[in-house]
């Protein structure tokens, strides 16, 4: 089973709540929340948790968590900052910290919170087959239809 992408989708509100596997919960808002800028997003998991969004900014607890996560200065909108990481892997040749796995997999989460949303109820995803449990209207939410002369 792929433990990075939530398997459980609860919307309630203005917040859906994801659950991995794993156990660990994920609650994405459409709001900015303390600061954090758009997008805002809380993990949280058997030893603490950590909120971010755009603006760059962190929170975590307990503080101890402080020494284990890599801080970054300039907005998560700032172009410069990706510019700079994609510089820093280019001579370390590492991966960067938004790699296209990543980033995948940040966006399957956030289409599957916002189906779960606009059906108005949970859902069940399968990150190994990328699908929805046995839901037939939220899989056909995952694309749109092909018009002629495209097709799946």
């Amino acid at each position: 089973m792929d433990h990075t992408t939530p398997v459980h989708f609860d919307p309630q509100g203005s917040t859906v709540v994801a659950r991995y596997e794993n156990g660990i919960k994920l609650v994405m808002r459409d709001t900015g929340w303390l600061g954090m800028g758009t997008c805002s997003v809380r993990f949280e998991g058997d030893e603490g948790w950590i909120e971010t969004g755009d603006s760059g900014n962190m929170l975590l607890g307990p503080s101890s968590l402080k020494s284990e996560f890599r801080e970054f200065t300039d907005a998560g909108t700032d172009p410069t900052t990706h510019i700079r990481e994609f510089l820093r892997c280019v001579k370390s040749r590492g991966v960067p910290a938004a790699n296209a796995d990543v980033a995948a997999q940040t966006h399957i989460a956030a289409h599957a919170a916002y189906i779960a949303t606009q059906l108005g109820r949970s859902v069940q995803f399968d990150p190994v087959k990328e699908t929805f449990v046995n839901d037939e209207m939220a899989n056909r939410m995952r694309s749109r239809a092909y018009r002629a002369p495209w097709r799946a």
